[in-house]
């Protein structure tokens, strides 16, 4: 009997863990569900859903090419895929693990519904190279802090693979069970449907893209990133203006259309054969070592995706100051380096990762706003976003969550401007009324007279707005908004506070 393979953030055929053990089983059933609760969601926005669609559209097209058919559902999964199983007699569902709260629940309980007719759900480890409690401290507990963690990740990593790591798997021949023709369109209780415009689902998305969608344009930034730019990677890296200057595959990771095995087993072949590069290999190895960290934290702490990490900063008493954001949302802020990267977010979707830290310390340390409406706002408008790396960031940023120094770490925005873009070649792109400001005032125009302003035709405050904060001053606030903080009783920890463990139907396997 076939096997249903369910794609969710893993738009790709090349090293799929699931798609390779079904198709290992026997026929295959590939199909995506178009999830209304996802859909409906606050924090979904346009720019993603607008992005995964263009993934999905060369997912079917590729599956089409190999004779299948991308079956595409729409409802709630726990509904729609114990009903497609029954209308197509298939005995299984395969799908790779998604490690968010949200997701772990959503995938117990299809498995639970699985169980129920006698079928099995089985999860595959696609998406990170250890999951979920793979890697403990000595005491046995998740861990809580990145270097820990860095370290115990490698240190499993030459116990389980030695220096090479783990090797894509080869693709076994697809044999697909269904295509356009042999499926009813009309089962009931069943919503197929034809892969959507995002129009057609709510969303209009105004972007121009920088990082093409789909597995063909992953595996060619991949390609190209190994074979140079990886070998200055850790002096480019910060350096926004440097279009290469970092890998920019964040949004194939977050939509699976790479592996992260493709991208660790070419960077550590880098390491080994090119010792020029090899420095650069293991810096940007170690980005994707944070990423699985902050995977495992969302996995072993969910009730962090919603507050602060840390207890004691529960009740920092931020302000409420809607103008504010307003502000730095739209990048008006009179901090160059902070507009130009909000406005780079606006128009692309994307935002180099440097600056996602500059923006987000000065939302939650210079204007002293909640880290969670910065949190949701990126929520809103990446096509890379993915809720553990988003928050594990913003709450690393914020002060409030897993870094060890958190708090007294505040960002100056003009100094992190002068060392990130000391030229302002990316300030003067995304705020062209800054163009003929000369470079000793580019990173703060504030400080030029009435006549340098003139020369430069920018006058502050009318063609780019004056400073709506004092940092020196803010900084000061800041630290003793965390002082107060600190100083208040802890905050009781609920029962909820690590992952609980969950009761799964005894046919429901986990690799």
């Amino acid at each position: 009997m076939p096997t249903l393979v369910w794609f969710r953030r893993d738009f790709r055929l090349a090293d799929h863990t699931a798609l390779i053990a079904a198709a290992g089983a026997g026929e295959i059933i590939p199909v995506f569900v178009l999830d209304d609760a996802i859909l409906g969601a606050p924090d979904t926005g346009a720019p993603i859903v607008a992005y995964m669609l263009a993934c999905l559209t060369e997912l079917r097209d590729s599956i089409r090419s190999a004779g299948g058919e991308l079956i595409f559902l729409r409802g709630q999964p726990v509904d729609q895929l114990p009903k497609l199983a029954e209308a197509t007699a298939a005995d299984a569902l395969y799908y790779n693990k998604d490690y968010a709260p949200g997701a772990v629940e959503r995938d117990v309980a299809v498995e639970l519904a699985f169980a129920q007719t006698g079928r099995i759900a089985k999860g595959f480890k696609d998406q990170v190279i250890f999951e979920e409690q793979e890697i403990l401290t000595h005491a046995g507990a998740p861990h809580k802090t990145f270097t820990p963690y860095k370290n115990a990740w490698w240190k499993l990593l030459r116990q389980c693979f030695g220096d090479t790591g783990p090797t894509p798997a080869p693709m076994p021949p697809l044999r697909f069970a269904v295509s356009p023709q042999n499926l009813p369109r009309q089962i009931d209780g069943l919503v197929r449907v034809e892969l959507p415009a995002p129009a057609d689902l709510g969303f209009e998305p105004k972007l121009q893209w920088e990082i093409p969608p789909g597995e063909s344009a992953a595996r060619a930034m991949l390609d190209a990133f190994l074979a140079g730019p990886i070998s200055t990677y850790p002096a480019t890296r910060n350096l926004p203006a440097i279009a290469d200057g970092t890998s920019r595959l964040s949004p194939h990771l977050r939509h699976g259309t790479l592996s992260v095995r493709q991208c660790l087993a070419g960077a550590l072949a880098v390491a080994r054969d090119r010792p020029d590069a090899g420095a650069g290999a293991l810096a940007w190895i170690n980005e994707l070592v944070w990423r699985e960290f902050f995977q495992q934290v969302a996995f072993n702490f969910p009730e962090a995706m919603d507050r602060p990490f840390r207890r004691e900063y529960r009740h920092l008493e931020y302000r409420d100051d809607p103008a504010a954001l307003a502000a730095w949302i739209a990048g008006k802020t009179g901090f160059p380096i902070i507009d130009a990267a909000m406005r780079q977010l606006a128009a692309t979707g994307w935002m180099h990762n440097r600056l996602r830290m500059i923006v987000a310390m000065f939302l939650t340390k210079d204007s002293r706003l909640d880290h969670r409406l910065g949190q949701d706002h990126f929520a809103r408008s990446l096509i890379d976003h993915e809720i553990a790396q988003n928050n594990g960031n913003w709450q690393w940023c914020a002060g409030v969550g897993t870094d060890a120094q958190p708090y007294f770490r505040i960002f100056n925005p003009a100094r992190q401007s002068a060392a990130c873009d000391p030229a302002g070649a990316f300030i003067r792109r995304y705020c062209p009324e800054l163009s003929n400001v000369p470079d000793r005032f580019i990173h703060a125009p504030g400080e030029m007279t009435p006549d340098q302003q003139t020369a430069s035709r920018c006058a502050i405050g009318a063609d780019y707005p004056a400073p709506i904060v004092d940092h020196a001053a803010a900084r000061l606030e800041t630290l003793t908004m965390f002082k107060n903080a600190r100083t208040r009783p802890p905050v009781a920890q609920p029962p909820s506070a690590e992952r609980p463990s969950v009761t799964r139907p005894p046919s429901a396997e986990r690799l």
